[in-house]
Protein backbone atom coordinates (compact mmCIF):
# COMPACT_ATOMS: atom_id res chain seq x y z
CA UNK A 1 0.00 0.00 0.00
CA UNK A 2 0.78 3.68 -0.55
CA UNK A 3 0.45 6.20 1.86
CA UNK A 4 0.37 9.86 1.86
CA UNK A 5 -1.67 13.33 3.64
CA UNK A 6 -4.08 15.50 2.15
CA UNK A 7 -5.76 18.49 3.99
CA UNK A 8 -9.76 17.25 4.58
CA UNK A 9 -10.30 20.84 4.05
CA UNK A 10 -8.15 21.30 0.83
CA UNK A 11 -9.93 18.05 -0.40
CA UNK A 12 -13.39 19.53 0.40
CA UNK A 13 -12.16 22.82 -1.98
CA UNK A 14 -10.75 19.98 -4.75
CA UNK A 15 -14.09 18.57 -5.19
CA UNK A 16 -16.34 21.39 -4.54
CA UNK A 17 -18.66 20.11 -2.11
CA UNK A 18 -18.49 19.31 1.33
CA UNK A 19 -17.63 15.83 1.95
CA UNK A 20 -17.84 14.39 5.52
CA UNK A 21 -15.32 12.31 7.25
CA UNK A 22 -17.88 8.76 7.00
CA UNK A 23 -18.52 9.73 3.60
CA UNK A 24 -15.18 9.92 2.53
CA UNK A 25 -14.66 6.52 4.32
CA UNK A 26 -17.15 5.08 2.60
CA UNK A 27 -16.28 6.16 -0.73
CA UNK A 28 -12.75 5.05 -0.41
CA UNK A 29 -13.60 1.47 0.74
CA UNK A 30 -16.13 1.17 -1.80
CA UNK A 31 -13.01 2.03 -4.33
CA UNK A 32 -10.32 0.12 -2.94
CA UNK A 33 -8.66 2.32 -0.46
CA UNK A 34 -8.44 3.19 2.72
CA UNK A 35 -8.92 6.41 5.63
CA UNK A 36 -6.09 5.45 7.63
CA UNK A 37 -5.56 7.61 10.28
CA UNK A 38 -7.12 11.07 11.10
CA UNK A 39 -5.54 14.36 12.88
CA UNK A 40 -7.88 17.34 12.80
CA UNK A 41 -7.63 18.31 9.19
CA UNK A 42 -4.95 15.97 8.46
CA UNK A 43 -5.83 13.03 6.56
CA UNK A 44 -3.59 10.03 5.96
CA UNK A 45 -4.74 8.12 3.17
CA UNK A 46 -3.80 4.53 1.79
CA UNK A 47 -3.97 3.41 -1.92
CA UNK A 48 -2.92 0.21 -3.78
CA UNK A 49 0.47 0.64 -5.29
CA UNK A 50 -1.27 0.98 -9.02
CA UNK A 51 -3.09 3.16 -8.76
CA UNK A 52 -0.88 6.38 -8.71
CA UNK A 53 -2.94 8.53 -10.45
CA UNK A 54 -4.50 9.37 -7.16
CA UNK A 55 -1.32 9.95 -5.16
CA UNK A 56 -2.55 14.25 -5.54
CA UNK A 57 -5.33 15.83 -3.65
CA UNK A 58 -6.18 16.65 -7.32
CA UNK A 59 -5.94 13.10 -8.45
CA UNK A 60 -7.84 11.63 -5.31
CA UNK A 61 -10.52 14.29 -5.99
CA UNK A 62 -11.21 13.82 -9.91
CA UNK A 63 -11.66 10.13 -8.95
CA UNK A 64 -13.73 10.87 -5.79
CA UNK A 65 -16.04 13.37 -8.19
CA UNK A 66 -16.35 10.08 -11.23
CA UNK A 67 -17.52 7.81 -8.22
CA UNK A 68 -19.91 9.76 -6.83
CA UNK A 69 -21.59 11.23 -10.14
CA UNK A 70 -20.83 14.66 -9.21
CA UNK A 71 -18.95 14.73 -12.58
CA UNK A 72 -18.86 13.41 -15.48
CA UNK A 73 -15.46 11.44 -16.45
CA UNK A 74 -12.38 13.91 -18.48
CA UNK A 75 -10.44 11.20 -20.87
CA UNK A 76 -9.30 13.68 -22.93
CA UNK A 77 -6.66 16.11 -22.44
CA UNK A 78 -6.23 19.49 -24.63
CA UNK A 79 -2.53 19.88 -25.35
CA UNK A 80 -1.58 22.97 -27.11
CA UNK A 81 1.14 23.10 -29.74
CA UNK A 82 4.09 25.23 -29.82
CA UNK A 83 7.12 25.13 -31.02
CA UNK A 84 9.30 24.18 -28.05
CA UNK A 85 12.53 21.57 -28.59
CA UNK A 86 14.63 19.65 -26.66
CA UNK A 87 17.65 18.46 -27.99
CA UNK A 88 19.49 14.91 -26.41
CA UNK A 89 23.25 14.70 -27.35
CA UNK A 90 24.45 11.02 -27.67
CA UNK A 91 26.86 12.01 -24.82
CA UNK A 92 23.91 10.84 -22.48
CA UNK A 93 23.83 7.45 -24.00
CA UNK A 94 25.97 5.65 -21.75
CA UNK A 95 24.87 7.60 -18.78
CA UNK A 96 20.90 8.09 -18.49
CA UNK A 97 20.21 7.86 -22.13
CA UNK A 98 16.72 9.30 -23.03
CA UNK A 99 14.32 12.41 -21.39
CA UNK A 100 10.46 13.07 -21.66
CA UNK A 101 9.54 16.76 -21.51
CA UNK A 102 6.50 18.91 -21.11
CA UNK A 103 5.62 22.22 -20.67
CA UNK A 104 2.63 23.99 -18.13
CA UNK A 105 1.30 27.49 -18.77
CA UNK A 106 -0.95 29.79 -16.87
CA UNK A 107 -1.00 27.91 -13.41
CA UNK A 108 -1.65 29.43 -10.35
CA UNK A 109 0.56 27.82 -7.20
CA UNK A 110 0.40 28.47 -3.64
CA UNK A 111 2.15 27.41 -0.58
CA UNK A 112 0.08 24.28 0.12
CA UNK A 113 -0.16 22.91 -3.98
CA UNK A 114 3.92 23.85 -3.75
CA UNK A 115 4.29 21.22 -1.17
CA UNK A 116 1.80 18.78 -2.64
CA UNK A 117 4.11 19.26 -5.67
CA UNK A 118 7.29 17.85 -3.92
CA UNK A 119 4.99 15.43 -2.42
CA UNK A 120 3.81 13.60 -5.17
CA UNK A 121 7.14 13.89 -6.65
CA UNK A 122 9.34 12.18 -4.09
CA UNK A 123 7.00 9.35 -3.94
CA UNK A 124 7.23 8.98 -7.74
CA UNK A 125 10.31 9.16 -7.21
CA UNK A 126 10.25 6.18 -4.32
CA UNK A 127 7.94 4.30 -5.61
CA UNK A 128 8.02 3.69 -9.89
CA UNK A 129 11.70 5.18 -10.32
CA UNK A 130 13.16 2.92 -7.40
CA UNK A 131 14.89 6.06 -5.49
CA UNK A 132 15.71 7.55 -8.31
CA UNK A 133 17.93 4.71 -9.53
CA UNK A 134 15.49 4.13 -12.73
CA UNK A 135 14.30 7.70 -13.62
CA UNK A 136 14.24 11.39 -12.13
CA UNK A 137 11.67 14.22 -12.23
CA UNK A 138 12.92 17.52 -12.70
CA UNK A 139 10.63 20.24 -12.27
CA UNK A 140 12.03 24.21 -13.30
CA UNK A 141 10.26 27.74 -13.72
CA UNK A 142 10.22 28.63 -17.29
CA UNK A 143 10.10 31.92 -16.73
CA UNK A 144 14.21 31.84 -16.32
CA UNK A 145 14.75 29.33 -18.90
CA UNK A 146 15.42 30.64 -22.79
CA UNK A 147 14.77 27.93 -25.02
CA UNK A 148 15.49 25.63 -26.85
CA UNK A 149 17.06 23.03 -23.80
CA UNK A 150 19.72 20.67 -24.57
CA UNK A 151 19.97 17.77 -22.65
CA UNK A 152 24.07 16.59 -22.50
CA UNK A 153 26.88 15.18 -20.42
CA UNK A 154 29.80 16.47 -19.69
CA UNK A 155 33.10 15.57 -17.92
CA UNK A 156 31.75 16.32 -13.91
CA UNK A 157 34.68 18.85 -12.99
CA UNK A 158 33.32 20.67 -16.37
CA UNK A 159 29.53 20.78 -15.04
CA UNK A 160 29.70 24.29 -12.64
CA UNK A 161 26.53 25.90 -11.32
CA UNK A 162 24.71 26.77 -7.94
CA UNK A 163 23.09 23.71 -6.48
CA UNK A 164 19.16 24.13 -5.05
CA UNK A 165 20.38 24.88 -1.36
CA UNK A 166 23.27 26.34 -1.92
CA UNK A 167 25.20 30.13 -2.23
CA UNK A 168 28.20 28.86 -4.43
CA UNK A 169 29.34 27.42 -7.61
CA UNK A 170 30.17 23.89 -7.07
CA UNK A 171 31.39 21.29 -9.73
CA UNK A 172 29.81 18.02 -10.20
CA UNK A 173 32.31 15.91 -8.06
CA UNK A 174 32.15 18.57 -5.43
CA UNK A 175 28.02 18.37 -5.39
CA UNK A 176 28.25 14.58 -5.18
CA UNK A 177 31.09 15.09 -2.16
CA UNK A 178 30.00 18.32 0.09
CA UNK A 179 26.33 19.21 -1.11
CA UNK A 180 24.13 17.15 1.35
CA UNK A 181 21.32 16.19 -1.74
CA UNK A 182 24.56 15.33 -3.86
CA UNK A 183 25.91 12.81 -1.34
CA UNK A 184 22.87 11.09 -0.28
CA UNK A 185 22.28 10.08 -4.25
CA UNK A 186 26.10 10.02 -4.86
CA UNK A 187 25.91 5.98 -5.61
CA UNK A 188 23.50 6.77 -8.91
CA UNK A 189 26.61 8.45 -10.82
CA UNK A 190 28.94 6.38 -9.28
CA UNK A 191 31.71 5.01 -11.13
CA UNK A 192 30.62 7.25 -14.21
CA UNK A 193 33.18 9.20 -16.16
CA UNK A 194 30.31 11.50 -17.69
CA UNK A 195 27.77 12.98 -16.02
CA UNK A 196 24.16 14.22 -17.45
CA UNK A 197 22.98 17.83 -17.02
CA UNK A 198 20.29 19.97 -19.04
CA UNK A 199 21.34 23.46 -20.47
CA UNK A 200 19.26 25.85 -22.03
CA UNK A 201 20.16 28.34 -24.71
CA UNK A 202 21.87 31.28 -22.56
CA UNK A 203 24.04 28.18 -21.24
CA UNK A 204 22.41 28.41 -18.16
CA UNK A 205 22.77 24.72 -16.41
CA UNK A 206 19.21 23.58 -15.25
CA UNK A 207 19.58 20.76 -13.64
CA UNK A 208 22.39 17.78 -13.13
CA UNK A 209 19.58 14.45 -13.17
CA UNK A 210 19.15 12.61 -10.63
CA UNK A 211 21.55 14.42 -8.40
CA UNK A 212 19.89 18.22 -7.97
CA UNK A 213 18.23 21.69 -9.38
CA UNK A 214 20.16 24.60 -10.08
CA UNK A 215 19.63 27.15 -7.74
CA UNK A 216 19.13 29.91 -10.19
CA UNK A 217 16.83 28.47 -12.67
CA UNK A 218 15.25 25.44 -10.62
CA UNK A 219 13.77 26.97 -7.74
CA UNK A 220 9.62 26.92 -8.09
CA UNK A 221 7.80 29.54 -6.24
CA UNK A 222 4.24 31.18 -5.40
CA UNK A 223 5.11 32.97 -8.25
CA UNK A 224 6.30 30.67 -10.49
CA UNK A 225 2.86 30.69 -13.76
CA UNK A 226 4.79 28.27 -16.13
CA UNK A 227 6.42 25.07 -15.79
CA UNK A 228 9.19 23.42 -17.80
CA UNK A 229 9.14 19.46 -17.05
CA UNK A 230 11.53 16.56 -17.30
CA UNK A 231 11.79 12.66 -16.43
CA UNK A 232 14.91 11.31 -17.57
CA UNK A 233 16.35 7.39 -16.90
CA UNK A 234 16.44 4.54 -18.64
CA UNK A 235 13.25 3.47 -19.43
CA UNK A 236 10.77 5.30 -21.63
CA UNK A 237 7.56 3.82 -20.37
CA UNK A 238 8.59 4.48 -16.87
CA UNK A 239 9.81 8.25 -17.94
CA UNK A 240 6.01 8.74 -19.57
CA UNK A 241 4.08 7.30 -16.63
CA UNK A 242 5.58 9.64 -14.69
CA UNK A 243 5.22 12.35 -16.81
CA UNK A 244 1.70 11.68 -17.65
CA UNK A 245 0.91 11.27 -13.60
CA UNK A 246 2.67 14.97 -13.29
CA UNK A 247 1.17 16.67 -15.87
CA UNK A 248 -2.35 15.80 -15.65
CA UNK A 249 -2.25 16.84 -12.07
CA UNK A 250 -0.98 20.29 -13.20
CA UNK A 251 -3.64 19.99 -15.56
CA UNK A 252 -5.98 19.79 -12.55
CA UNK A 253 -4.78 22.54 -10.76
CA UNK A 254 -5.98 24.77 -13.88
CA UNK A 255 -2.56 24.64 -15.58
CA UNK A 256 -1.92 23.80 -19.62
CA UNK A 257 -0.05 21.36 -21.23
CA UNK A 258 1.92 22.80 -23.90
CA UNK A 259 3.76 19.48 -26.71
CA UNK A 260 7.24 19.30 -26.22
CA UNK A 261 9.30 18.07 -29.06
CA UNK A 262 12.10 15.72 -27.96
CA UNK A 263 14.61 15.39 -30.85
CA UNK A 264 17.66 13.00 -29.98
CA UNK A 265 21.25 13.42 -31.93
CA UNK A 266 20.97 9.54 -33.56
CA UNK A 267 17.99 10.62 -35.12
CA UNK A 268 14.88 9.62 -32.89
CA UNK A 269 12.22 12.02 -32.75
CA UNK A 270 9.21 12.32 -30.35
CA UNK A 271 6.35 14.64 -29.79
CA UNK A 272 5.22 14.45 -25.77
CA UNK A 273 3.51 14.66 -23.48
CA UNK A 274 1.69 11.21 -23.96
CA UNK A 275 -2.15 12.00 -22.98
CA UNK A 276 -4.77 10.78 -25.47
CA UNK A 277 -6.88 8.33 -23.97
CA UNK A 278 -6.65 4.71 -24.92
CA UNK A 279 -9.42 2.39 -26.62
CA UNK A 280 -10.20 -0.73 -24.72
CA UNK A 281 -12.82 -3.36 -24.85
CA UNK A 282 -14.05 -5.78 -22.13
CA UNK A 283 -16.56 -8.92 -23.46
CA UNK A 284 -20.16 -8.76 -21.10
CA UNK A 285 -18.96 -12.76 -20.75
CA UNK A 286 -16.07 -11.84 -18.45
CA UNK A 287 -17.89 -9.50 -16.53
CA UNK A 288 -21.01 -11.80 -15.79
CA UNK A 289 -18.61 -15.14 -14.77
CA UNK A 290 -16.16 -12.78 -12.50
CA UNK A 291 -19.12 -10.96 -10.61
CA UNK A 292 -22.03 -13.58 -11.11
CA UNK A 293 -24.44 -11.30 -11.82
CA UNK A 294 -26.14 -9.73 -15.97
CA UNK A 295 -26.34 -5.96 -15.92
CA UNK A 296 -27.88 -4.29 -18.69
CA UNK A 297 -26.53 -2.04 -20.70
CA UNK A 298 -27.38 1.46 -19.18
CA UNK A 299 -26.16 0.30 -15.48
CA UNK A 300 -22.82 -1.14 -17.34
CA UNK A 301 -21.94 2.38 -18.86
CA UNK A 302 -22.98 4.10 -15.53
CA UNK A 303 -20.75 1.76 -13.66
CA UNK A 304 -18.04 2.41 -15.71
CA UNK A 305 -18.33 6.14 -15.78
CA UNK A 306 -18.39 6.34 -12.23
CA UNK A 307 -14.64 4.69 -12.52
CA UNK A 308 -13.33 7.27 -15.35
CA UNK A 309 -13.89 5.89 -18.41
CA UNK A 310 -15.85 6.97 -21.78
CA UNK A 311 -18.34 4.73 -22.98
CA UNK A 312 -17.29 4.47 -26.80
CA UNK A 313 -20.51 1.17 -27.76
CA UNK A 314 -22.17 -1.58 -26.53
CA UNK A 315 -22.95 -4.08 -28.56
CA UNK A 316 -24.34 -7.32 -27.72
CA UNK A 317 -21.21 -9.02 -26.85
CA UNK A 318 -18.95 -6.59 -25.85
CA UNK A 319 -18.22 -2.77 -24.45
CA UNK A 320 -15.97 -0.49 -26.24
CA UNK A 321 -14.57 2.39 -23.90
CA UNK A 322 -11.79 4.86 -23.66
CA UNK A 323 -9.66 5.24 -20.65
CA UNK A 324 -7.97 7.80 -19.47
CA UNK A 325 -4.48 8.35 -20.10
CA UNK A 326 -3.47 8.32 -16.47
CA UNK A 327 -4.55 4.75 -15.49
CA UNK A 328 -1.57 3.03 -16.60
CA UNK A 329 -2.45 0.07 -14.24
CA UNK A 330 -5.12 -1.74 -16.88
CA UNK A 331 -3.56 -4.33 -18.61
CA UNK A 332 -6.20 -6.19 -19.39
CA UNK A 333 -9.82 -6.37 -19.80
CA UNK A 334 -10.20 -8.18 -16.11
CA UNK A 335 -8.82 -5.31 -14.83
CA UNK A 336 -11.63 -3.22 -16.82
CA UNK A 337 -14.33 -6.05 -14.99
CA UNK A 338 -12.47 -5.15 -11.70
CA UNK A 339 -13.34 -1.40 -11.85
CA UNK A 340 -16.98 -2.40 -12.76
CA UNK A 341 -17.32 -4.55 -9.59
CA UNK A 342 -15.86 -1.81 -7.63
CA UNK A 343 -17.95 0.77 -8.75
CA UNK A 344 -21.23 -2.21 -8.01
CA UNK A 345 -19.86 -2.53 -4.82
CA UNK A 346 -18.48 -5.72 -3.84
CA UNK A 347 -20.60 -5.36 -0.97
CA UNK A 348 -23.71 -5.49 -2.97
CA UNK A 349 -22.73 -9.08 -4.52
CA UNK A 350 -24.51 -11.75 -2.87
CA UNK A 351 -22.21 -14.71 -1.20
CA UNK A 352 -23.58 -18.23 -2.72
CA UNK A 353 -22.11 -21.35 -2.03
CA UNK A 354 -20.59 -22.55 -5.75
CA UNK A 355 -23.16 -25.25 -7.18
CA UNK A 356 -19.93 -28.17 -6.95
CA UNK A 357 -18.76 -30.95 -4.39
CA UNK A 358 -15.37 -31.20 -4.12
CA UNK A 359 -12.87 -32.29 -1.11
CA UNK A 360 -9.44 -30.23 -1.03
CA UNK A 361 -6.30 -32.01 -1.73
CA UNK A 362 -2.58 -30.88 -2.42
CA UNK A 363 -1.47 -31.10 -5.59
CA UNK A 364 0.79 -34.33 -6.66
CA UNK A 365 3.37 -31.85 -8.47
CA UNK A 366 3.42 -30.42 -4.59
CA UNK A 367 3.37 -33.21 -2.77
CA UNK A 368 6.22 -34.77 -5.14
CA UNK A 369 8.69 -31.39 -4.63
CA UNK A 370 7.51 -32.19 -0.45
CA UNK A 371 8.68 -35.64 -0.95
CA UNK A 372 11.92 -34.93 -2.94
CA UNK A 373 13.08 -31.98 -0.35
CA UNK A 374 12.44 -34.53 2.42
CA UNK A 375 15.15 -37.06 0.70
CA UNK A 376 17.64 -34.62 -0.04
CA UNK A 377 17.39 -33.03 3.70
CA UNK A 378 17.72 -36.43 4.47
CA UNK A 379 21.16 -36.14 2.75
CA UNK A 380 22.70 -33.57 4.29
CA UNK A 381 21.78 -31.02 1.78
CA UNK A 382 20.62 -27.74 2.63
CA UNK A 383 17.66 -26.23 0.92
CA UNK A 384 17.70 -23.10 -0.42
CA UNK A 385 15.34 -20.30 -2.29
CA UNK A 386 16.87 -18.32 -4.44
CA UNK A 387 14.81 -14.99 -6.94
CA UNK A 388 12.69 -15.77 -10.07
CA UNK A 389 13.58 -12.43 -11.34
CA UNK A 390 17.60 -12.69 -12.14
CA UNK A 391 20.33 -11.56 -13.83
CA UNK A 392 21.39 -11.90 -17.41
CA UNK A 393 24.84 -11.56 -16.21
CA UNK A 394 24.69 -14.05 -14.14
CA UNK A 395 22.09 -16.70 -16.33
CA UNK A 396 23.58 -16.21 -19.65
CA UNK A 397 27.13 -14.28 -19.88
CA UNK A 398 28.97 -16.40 -16.77
CA UNK A 399 27.12 -19.51 -17.75
CA UNK A 400 28.99 -19.46 -21.45
CA UNK A 401 25.64 -19.22 -23.30
CA UNK A 402 25.46 -18.24 -26.29
CA UNK A 403 21.87 -19.15 -27.87
CA UNK A 404 19.25 -18.39 -24.94
CA UNK A 405 15.97 -16.60 -25.65
CA UNK A 406 15.00 -15.46 -22.24
CA UNK A 407 11.61 -13.71 -21.49
CA UNK A 408 13.13 -10.38 -20.23
CA UNK A 409 11.73 -8.00 -17.90
CA UNK A 410 11.46 -4.05 -19.09
CA UNK A 411 11.55 -2.31 -15.39
CA UNK A 412 13.18 -4.27 -14.03
CA UNK A 413 16.97 -3.70 -11.66
CA UNK A 414 20.07 -3.92 -12.66
CA UNK A 415 20.10 -6.89 -10.92
CA UNK A 416 16.42 -8.85 -11.99
CA UNK A 417 16.63 -8.45 -15.79
CA UNK A 418 15.26 -11.53 -17.13
CA UNK A 419 13.03 -14.09 -15.59
CA UNK A 420 15.21 -17.62 -15.13
CA UNK A 421 15.79 -20.54 -17.37
CA UNK A 422 17.22 -22.40 -14.71
CA UNK A 423 17.75 -23.02 -11.22
CA UNK A 424 21.55 -23.37 -11.32
CA UNK A 425 23.22 -20.44 -11.63
CA UNK A 426 21.19 -18.74 -8.65
CA UNK A 427 22.52 -22.07 -6.54
CA UNK A 428 26.07 -21.27 -7.78
CA UNK A 429 25.63 -17.87 -6.39
CA UNK A 430 24.78 -19.14 -3.02
CA UNK A 431 27.88 -21.22 -2.94
CA UNK A 432 29.78 -17.81 -4.63
CA UNK A 433 28.25 -15.51 -1.44
CA UNK A 434 29.57 -18.49 0.85
CA UNK A 435 33.00 -19.21 0.02
CA UNK A 436 34.64 -18.93 2.94
CA UNK A 437 32.43 -21.58 4.34
CA UNK A 438 34.02 -24.83 5.27
CA UNK A 439 33.80 -27.43 2.56
CA UNK A 440 31.83 -29.77 1.24
CA UNK A 441 28.36 -27.72 0.51
CA UNK A 442 25.90 -29.42 -0.58
CA UNK A 443 22.32 -27.36 -1.27
CA UNK A 444 19.11 -27.85 -3.00
CA UNK A 445 16.61 -26.01 -4.22
CA UNK A 446 13.00 -26.79 -5.77
CA UNK A 447 11.51 -23.54 -7.61
CA UNK A 448 9.48 -21.85 -10.77
CA UNK A 449 11.53 -21.19 -13.87
CA UNK A 450 10.27 -19.66 -16.93
CA UNK A 451 10.66 -20.81 -20.64
CA UNK A 452 9.81 -19.38 -23.84
CA UNK A 453 6.76 -21.18 -25.69
CA UNK A 454 5.20 -20.11 -28.71
CA UNK A 455 2.30 -22.51 -28.54
CA UNK A 456 0.97 -20.92 -24.84
CA UNK A 457 -1.14 -17.48 -25.20
CA UNK A 458 1.33 -15.56 -23.33
CA UNK A 459 4.22 -17.05 -25.19
CA UNK A 460 5.76 -18.78 -22.15
CA UNK A 461 4.79 -21.20 -19.61
CA UNK A 462 5.90 -21.80 -15.90
CA UNK A 463 7.83 -25.09 -15.14
CA UNK A 464 8.83 -26.57 -11.24
CA UNK A 465 12.56 -27.13 -11.47
CA UNK A 466 14.69 -29.48 -8.65
CA UNK A 467 18.21 -29.12 -8.82
CA UNK A 468 21.14 -30.28 -6.18
CA UNK A 469 24.71 -28.92 -6.22
CA UNK A 470 28.03 -30.32 -4.65
CA UNK A 471 30.63 -27.89 -3.96
CA UNK A 472 34.20 -29.95 -2.57
CA UNK A 473 37.84 -29.66 -3.44
CA UNK A 474 37.55 -33.64 -4.60
CA UNK A 475 34.05 -34.13 -6.01
CA UNK A 476 33.05 -36.01 -9.15
CA UNK A 477 30.12 -36.77 -11.90
CA UNK A 478 29.46 -40.17 -9.82
CA UNK A 479 29.53 -38.60 -6.43
CA UNK A 480 26.10 -36.22 -7.99
CA UNK A 481 24.96 -39.26 -10.02
CA UNK A 482 24.61 -41.45 -7.01
CA UNK A 483 22.10 -39.13 -4.91
CA UNK A 484 20.13 -38.69 -8.06
CA UNK A 485 19.63 -42.68 -8.33
CA UNK A 486 18.55 -42.48 -4.54
CA UNK A 487 16.55 -40.09 -5.11
CA UNK A 488 15.14 -41.50 -7.91
CA UNK A 489 14.68 -44.82 -6.31
CA UNK A 490 12.74 -43.59 -3.12
CA UNK A 491 9.63 -42.86 -6.07
CA UNK A 492 10.57 -46.56 -7.61
CA UNK A 493 11.95 -44.63 -10.85
CA UNK A 494 15.31 -45.47 -12.85
CA UNK A 495 16.82 -42.90 -14.71
CA UNK A 496 19.59 -43.39 -17.94
CA UNK A 497 22.51 -40.60 -18.52
CA UNK A 498 23.10 -40.56 -22.29
CA UNK A 499 26.61 -37.88 -22.97
CA UNK A 500 26.04 -34.74 -24.11
CA UNK A 501 27.97 -31.65 -24.73
CA UNK A 502 26.99 -28.21 -23.02
CA UNK A 503 28.70 -25.07 -23.08
CA UNK A 504 28.48 -24.51 -18.98
CA UNK A 505 29.95 -28.28 -18.18
CA UNK A 506 32.84 -29.72 -18.82
CA UNK A 507 33.51 -31.95 -22.05
CA UNK A 508 32.57 -35.41 -21.39
CA UNK A 509 31.53 -35.35 -18.10
CA UNK A 510 28.17 -33.82 -18.77
CA UNK A 511 24.59 -36.05 -19.94
CA UNK A 512 20.90 -35.44 -20.18
CA UNK A 513 19.09 -37.42 -17.41
CA UNK A 514 16.57 -39.86 -19.68
CA UNK A 515 13.14 -41.16 -17.83
CA UNK A 516 10.92 -43.23 -20.27
CA UNK A 517 12.75 -42.27 -23.10
CA UNK A 518 11.80 -38.61 -22.25
CA UNK A 519 14.52 -35.97 -21.60
CA UNK A 520 13.92 -34.69 -17.87
CA UNK A 521 17.31 -32.99 -17.21
CA UNK A 522 20.98 -32.22 -16.70
CA UNK A 523 23.50 -33.54 -14.85
CA UNK A 524 27.88 -32.56 -14.64
CA UNK A 525 30.40 -30.98 -13.75
CA UNK A 526 30.50 -27.56 -14.23
CA UNK A 527 33.57 -26.07 -16.61
CA UNK A 528 36.07 -24.10 -14.80
CA UNK A 529 35.67 -21.16 -16.97
CA UNK A 530 32.05 -20.60 -15.42
CA UNK A 531 33.48 -21.23 -12.13
CA UNK A 532 36.03 -18.26 -12.60
CA UNK A 533 33.42 -16.33 -13.77
CA UNK A 534 31.69 -16.37 -10.50
CA UNK A 535 34.40 -16.13 -8.89
CA UNK A 536 34.73 -19.77 -7.59
CA UNK A 537 37.91 -21.82 -7.77
CA UNK A 538 36.48 -25.15 -6.18
CA UNK A 539 34.95 -28.02 -8.11
CA UNK A 540 31.27 -27.94 -8.09
CA UNK A 541 28.89 -30.62 -9.39
CA UNK A 542 25.14 -30.26 -10.04
CA UNK A 543 22.27 -31.72 -11.84
CA UNK A 544 18.66 -29.96 -12.55
CA UNK A 545 15.52 -31.93 -13.52
CA UNK A 546 11.78 -30.92 -14.47
CA UNK A 547 9.14 -32.05 -11.48
CA UNK A 548 6.63 -31.38 -14.48
CA UNK A 549 7.65 -33.90 -16.90
CA UNK A 550 8.65 -36.59 -13.81
CA UNK A 551 4.97 -35.95 -12.19
CA UNK A 552 3.81 -36.76 -15.73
Amino acid sequence: MVVFDISHKELNQALGKTITINELEEVLFDMGFELAYIQEDLLTIEITAERLDVLSLQGLARAIKAFKEWEKPKVEFQINKKDYVVYVTKKVKDVRPYTVCAIIKNLKLDDSKLKQIINVQEKLHSLLARGRTKGAIGIYPLDTIKLPITYTASKPEEIKFIPLGSDKIMHGLEILLDHPTGKEYAHLLEGKEMFPYFIDAKGEILSMPPIINSEKTGRVTEKTKQLFIECSGFDKVLLNEMLTNIVTMFNQMGGEIYEVEVKYELGEKEKLPLVSSREMFVYKKTIYNLMGIQLDDETLKKLLEKMMYEVVKITKEQIVIKAPCFRRDLWHQIDVADDIARAYGYNNLKLELPQISTIGATLPLSDLKEELSQVMVGLNFLETYTNTLVSKIDHIEKMNLTNSNPITVINGTENQTMMRLSLIPELINSIMHNRSNTLPQKIFEAGLVVIPDQTKDVKCRTDLNFSALIADKEVSFTNLKQILDFLLKTKRLKCEIIPTTHESFIKGRVGKIILNQKEIGIIGELHPEVLTNFGLITPIVVFEINLNLLVN
